[in-house]
């Protein structure tokens, strides 16, 4: 058997599966496999790699038979669909299957019709040409019985496998559909705009379990040990979002707050105690959610199952979410670290199903829509899972957007995409869309924020949107008429983002933009000016700070301010997605203040007024670095987070600028990292000791600060480029 598997997976990997149809036991002839390619050789009459509009799918019923012992599937997909103008062809798609039947019939005359079809392999569509046109508003059903094989690359409908307590060997059939995969488990319009509702029937061995995005409606036996489970209608959804997965697997559920059945599946492998964890976060975020949103999550059941193998952390199928084992299966005695990032890609695949799944982009170009939206509102999720994961405390979103910006050519948040592939699931597409969307947020108000994102989801659910969609519902429920779209437009074009300047002048401030530019990144050939929400603090003479918004609109501003005040911190709170430097006496007064009360400043204006002092200190034209250096002078007293990651980072983009082998002062500087490091970790240490019989998440929190800075500490001691390489990946993935 063994044997049988390796010759599939190598007709697979050599492009010839059209010889792994001829091994499966369907009847499928060499002179069939020959008229198809002659057909391919061809002319086409349609010759876009996106798909016609004349025939939009409306309901799809599909049959799969996995056999993972020979790694294989049959299946057929009727699809009842609708002409939208008049034609006599139809294009899908479908890759890596060999289709041994087709029908086209008309509804409700049940005529069918001849069919020649044509395979167009360079852009994976499948044609249905017929002789006679079918005129608009005809309703039609396509009937496709094809064969495949269950890859091993972790893309479309594939295996992986596990291994049991005596080392035997299991495997699990599931898919990952997300982009364009869809259709290498059955023929499909395979674009997200077309979406349908989803019927699915699945045969399975006794053994095992089958899941599919809605709950099964019942399971009837068959010969040879055999069971067909079929499943209710989906609602109307994207083919990417499509899901279903085949093993011995076996699950632990609990009834959610709102009324959903939400259940987590793990091989058996696995201990039930182990999935407490990841059902009691996603239940909780779920019913947040559904509050928060006042848009219900439409489905009866909310599955997540762990995949062995999976390319991503996870995928947001509707109903049944698909993770990788180690951020579903939680043991008890886990640390902090992993508990967050398992809480964080639960919250985030959870948000996903208001954001991608209800409401859907239109196109990839608009990706963003999807994961800027939902990386942004797995915070809200998590804090309401546990108050400590606030995003004022672990917003890392813009730290490493910004880092990923100013050393490589990153693509802006709206860019056009051609053919969708994994290099547009990229940090700009995460990190810079979730920065993006708090600037807005900051900009409107909590309450116009959170209304605005409603009308949204109301107003297109079950559709497809873009960038502006969002712009308009979110105007809409500003309180001051703010025109978004006109806003955002540079925001989201643009590749880079910009420095703003403040010089305090008396009683007024001069403030003035330009594009950032640290290494290698490029801009648009004119500099472009953002209107740019200058969100700015003025600290009294009483020791409170005043919020103010600034919308700036040119490159140079002017700002009264009335009153007495001691400093005027830009970016306040942290919101918006650009760099702030000062004049030298404005960074003297912020850091005078640092000293004397570090905490009247947010974590995450702390955090960034490092960041971002380092970062302009790399520039050609550097600050002065004493600035950095009384900067650091406070730090020997801090114990929060944000702060200290962004110090990890900050300093790492020294070290990745190689400026301490050109500049002695940076070496003078890292040793003075060092020296704060060590005072800090003194400080959490003694805290730690006064609380150790508290085992709350406060505590552990610390226990991994103390780990945090001893790692700070260790690479500017040996800050060679090898072992201090800044990482533009998300912290939290260091965290276990």
């Amino acid at each position: 058997m063994a044997k049988f598997i390796l010759l599939m997976f190598i007709c697979y990997y050599c492009g010839l599966e059209p010889i792994f149809g001829l091994l499966s036991k369907r009847n499928v002839s060499s002179e069939y496999l020959s008229s198809l390619n002659q057909e391919a050789s061809e002319g086409f009459l349609w010759n876009n790699t996106r798909l016609p509009q004349s025939v939009i799918p409306l309901e799809y019923d599909i049959f799969l038979h996995p056999n993972l012992t020979e790694a294989r599937f049959s299946g057929k997909v009727e699809i009842k669909c609708v002409i939208r103008e008049t034609t006599n062809f139809v294009v899908l798609h479908s890759k890596d299957l060999v289709i041994s039947q087709t029908t086209l019939t008309t509804i409700p005359s049940n005529e069918q019709k001849e069919v020649r079809m044509q395979m167009k392999n360079d852009t994976d569509q499948l044609f249905l040409i017929m002789e006679d046109a079918i005129p608009k508003d005809a309703e039609i059903l396509i009937t496709i019985v094809f064969d495949g094989i269950l890859g091993i690359n972790g893309d479309g409908f594939y295996l992986s496998e596990f291994f049991t307590s005596n080392k035997s060997s299991r495997y699990l059939a599931s898919t990952q559909f997300e982009p364009a995969s869809a259709r290498k488990a059955f023929p499909c319009f395979d674009e997200p705009a077309l979406k349908a509702n989803f019927s699915m029937s699945i045969v399975r061995e006794k053994k095992h379990i089958s899941l599919f995005n809605m709950p099964r409606v019942h399971s009837i036996p068959r010969k040879n040990n055999l069971v067909l489970d079929t499943f209710q209608q989906s609602v109307k959804m994207s083919t990417y979002l499509v899901a279903f997965a085949v093993g011995e697997y076996k699950g632990k559920s609990k009834l959610t707050k709102s009324g959903v059945n939400m259940t987590v599946y793990y091989d058996r492998t696995s201990l039930m105690e182990t999935v407490d964890f990841s059902l009691d976060a996603g239940g909780i975020i779920l019913d947040y959610f559904n509050t928060l949103f006042e848009v219900s999550y439409p489905l009866p059941n909310l599955d997540m199952i762990a995949v062995p193998y999976h390319i991503a952390a996870a995928m947001e199928n509707w109903g049944l979410i698909t993770y990788r084992k180690p951020y579903l299966v939680i043991p008890i005695n886990s640390g902090y670290g992993r508990k967050y990032r398992a809480a964080s890609v639960i919250a985030h695949e959870i948000a996903h199903q208001w954001f991608g799944n209800i409401v859907t982009m239109l196109w990839w170009d608009d990706l963003w829509l999807n994961e800027g939206v939902a990386s942004f509102m797995q915070y809200l999720g998590l804090q309401a899972f546990d108050n400590e994961w606030s995003m004022e405390n672990f917003f890392t979103e813009k730290i490493n957007s910004m880092m990923s910006e100013d050393f490589t050519n990153s693509r802006a948040l709206n860019q056009p995409v051609a053919v969708p592939d994994f290099s547009i699931f990229n940090g700009v597409t995460y990190a810079k869309g979730a920065s993006i969307v708090r600037m807005v947020r900051g900009l409107l108000g909590e309450k116009a924020f959170m209304n605005g994102i409603k009308t949204y989801l109301n107003q297109n659910k079950y559709s497809n949107v873009v960038s502006d969609d969002l712009w308009q519902a979110l105007s809409n429920s500003s309180d001051d008429g703010i025109d978004l779209k006109a806003v955002m437009s540079i925001w989201m074009g643009e590749r880079a983002y910009p420095l703003v300047t403040v010089r305090r002048n008396n009683s007024e401030i001069q403030i003035s933009q330009e594009p950032f530019i640290l290494k290698n990144n490029t801009i648009s050939r004119t500099t472009p000016i953002w209107t740019i929400p200058f969100q700015y603090g003025i600290l009294d003479q009483h020791g409170h700070f005043s919020r103010k918004m600034f919308l700036l609109r040119e490159e140079t501003a002017t700002i009264k301010i009335s009153g007495h005040f001691k400093l005027v911190k830009g970016n306040y709170r942290d919101d918006g997605y650009y760099r702030v430097n000062y004049d030298p006496e404005s960074w003297k007064a912020i850091t005078d203040q640092l000293m004397t009360n570090h905490e009247i400043f947010s974590p995450g204006d702390r955090a960034h007024l490092l960041n971002d002092a380092v970062s302009i200190f790399a520039r050609t034209k550097p600050l002065n670095m004493s600035v950095v250096k009384d900067l650091l002078n406070y730090m020997e007293k801090e114990t929060d987070f944000l702060p200290w990651f962004s110090a990890s980072h900050s300093f790492g983009i020294l070290i990745k600028l190689r400026l301490k082998d050109t500049k002695p002062e940076v070496k003078v500087l890292m040793q003075k990292v060092a020296t704060v490091a060590t005072k800090a970790l003194e400080l959490i240490e003694n805290q730690l000791q006064a609380k150790e019989n508290n085992k709350g998440y406060k505590d552990a929190m610390k226990e991994y600060m103390v780990n945090l800075i001893r790692r700070i500490n260790s690479r500017v001691s040996d800050s060679s480029p090898s072992t201090l390489r800044p990482s533009t990946d998300k912290f939290t993935q260091k965290m276990d």
